[in-house]
């Protein structure tokens, strides 16, 4: 993976260039940003552009054998830790005692085959791990503190690279607290999340945090068509995928981005009107089969097709963005959203957008956001 693979983030990789060359490398870097920005690819990047033997100035050249290695993820001091489950007790393995080893095939698939861009639903998928507890155990800091100790196999930098760092059990992050603070020379762990919320505050002091954002839509807009895409279809999926290059990837699958989200917005809001209870149970199971990354952009396009309702049911048509369809909805359904129920519309459905991110059970969430819908949509303007 080299840095020119990177969709967008330049002001990022520029950031991580910089102080490489000028040795003020951190021995700990906190990758952290929403969904589909880019942090894995550009841990995998950076680690690459260090390790590469005829770097260029502002990327590895991919043709060296330290490049070459990286590229089937076969370079001996590139080591990752991510989530897993306990593997069931067997003749090879005891249960508690499982790490990433277990699952160093499944992991390299996850990374070639669907990308670094990939997210955490789709790793589940993977690992068949729906309803299992996700986590990174003290099993798994020991094996990194042994992977560690040992002697650099290509005689340069070892990169430890955690993937969704915000799982790590207490016990496993208290385990790391010495070697992270304290690593061997030319070691680089690089801890990857989402956000800061459950990355215990004795790993954040220990760690030089870098924000990565969402990925530019022109960024987005240009990579698309560097696959072979009309330039129409390429600024509607750069526009709906929000910064999400993963979520975008997935859009480019489809034949309208946003009819599948624009349609059960529609039925959905007819059904919670009428407070439909049948079709909103039945609404609620086809949205818990969505991935989570789904469910969450779904839930954002709600979020702006509110905005538009309410601007609509204000000032009119002329400053609204809505393609046909939404436009035909939303003249007559504009006038349930107002200024009396918008603030708790908002409210309730961030809150429910929150509650999937921290792996609630969708399919409830979907149907008791559907009930509190109903009640605000009753508050009509006299």
């Amino acid at each position: 993976m080299r840095f020119s693979e990177v969709i967008g983030q330049q002001e990022v990789k520029d950031r991580l260039r910089k102080s490489f060359r000028e040795g003020r490398l951190a021995h700990a870097l906190l990758l952290h940003g929403p969904e589909g920005c880019g942090q894995l690819t550009i841990a995998i990047a950076f680690a690459q552009f260090i390790a590469c033997t005829q770097r260029m100035e502002s990327d590895s050249c991919g043709q060296c054998n330290s490049c070459k290695k990286f590229a089937t993820l076969q370079f001996a001091d590139l080591h990752f830790a991510f989530p897993f489950f306990n593997k069931p007790k067997g003749e090879s393995i005891i249960s508690e005692k499982t790490t990433c080893d277990d699952y160093a095939r499944e992991w390299r698939e996850h990374l070639i085959s669907d990308t670094p861009y990939a997210n955490l639903d789709t790793w589940r998928k993977k690992l068949d791990a729906e309803n299992k507890q996700l986590h990174v155990s003290v099993y798994e800091a020991q094996s990194i503190i042994n992977k560690l100790s040992l002697k650099s196999y290509e005689g340069g930098y070892k990169f430890m690279i955690v993937w969704h760092a915000d799982y790590m059990k207490p016990e496993t992050a208290n385990k790391l607290l010495k070697i992270v603070e304290e690593p061997p020379d030319k070691t680089l762990f690089i801890f990857i999340a989402n956000s800061l919320e459950n990355i215990l505050p004795t790993i954040l002091s220990r760690v030089q945090s870098v924000h990565i954002p969402k990925i530019d839509a022109e960024a987005i807009y240009q990579a698309l068509l560097g696959r072979a895409m009309d330039e129409t279809r390429a600024k509607e999926i750069a526009h709906f995928a929000d910064g999400n290059w993963f979520f975008a990837t997935q859009l480019s699958k489809t034949e309208n981005p946003n009819a599948f989200f624009s349609e059960q917005f529609q039925h959905w809001m007819r059904w919670c009107y009428k407070r439909e209870v049948v079709q909103l149970v039945k609404w609620s199971d086809k949205m818990h089969a969505l991935l989570r990354d789904e469910q969450k952009h779904y839930l954002r396009y709600v979020l702006e097709q509110l905005r538009h309702n309410l601007v609509l049911n204000y000032t009119g048509e002329d400053i609204v963005r809505m393609n046909d369809s939404e436009l035909s909805f939303s003249v007559k359904f504009s006038q349930f959203i107002n200024h009396l129920n918008i603030e708790d519309l908002y409210m309730e459905i961030t809150k429910a957008h929150d509650d999937i991110g921290r792996n609630a059970y969708s399919k409830m969430v979907f149907l008791d956001l559907s009930f509190r819908v109903h009640h605000l949509l009753q508050r009509k303007e006299g």
